[in-house]
């Protein structure tokens, strides 16, 4: 088990990952996250659940409209898994979060992301994830 954080306003580009500076509490080997990396990897084979909450806002330097987060598996985006939100006005948050199941099969492990999914970089502040290995699996 991992969980995850970073406070600060953190700026993410279209495409791009939310960084996780600091690990609250981690557990186990079976997750593996450098701080400061936007990347978590799932090392053991099983079924991992993956929970997201955090702040997202359009910046003041960009146009008012919708922003979204998603759940990213070795890259992909996981389908149903965007949260989207239209604020009222620029640097206006609104907290997201995001759930998903994530299964690792055999040896081959996986890497898990937050990825911004609109069409413009948004910011994001408060983020925290938190990935529990749920049951094993030799899959």
């Amino acid at each position: 088990m991992i969980d995850a954080v970073s406070n600060a306003i953190q700026l993410v580009s279209v495409g791009g990952s939310v960084v996780f500076e600091n690990t609250r509490i981690r557990t186990g080997c079976t997750v593996r996250h450098e701080e400061g990396s936007a990347r978590f990897v799932l090392l053991a084979p099983g079924i991992y659940s993956v929970h997201f909450a955090g702040n997202i806002a359009v910046p003041a330097t960009e146009t008012n409209g919708p922003i979204s987060v998603a759940l990213a598996v070795d890259g992909e985006i996981i389908n149903a898994s965007d949260a989207i939100v239209t604020p009222a006005a620029v640097d206006e948050y609104n907290n997201v979060s995001v759930s998903g199941l994530v299964r690792v099969y055999g040896c081959g492990g996986a890497s898990v992301a937050i990825a911004n999914t609109a069409d413009i970089p948004i910011n994001v502040q408060d983020a925290n994830l938190i990935i529990i290995r749920e049951c094993g699996g030799n899959g």
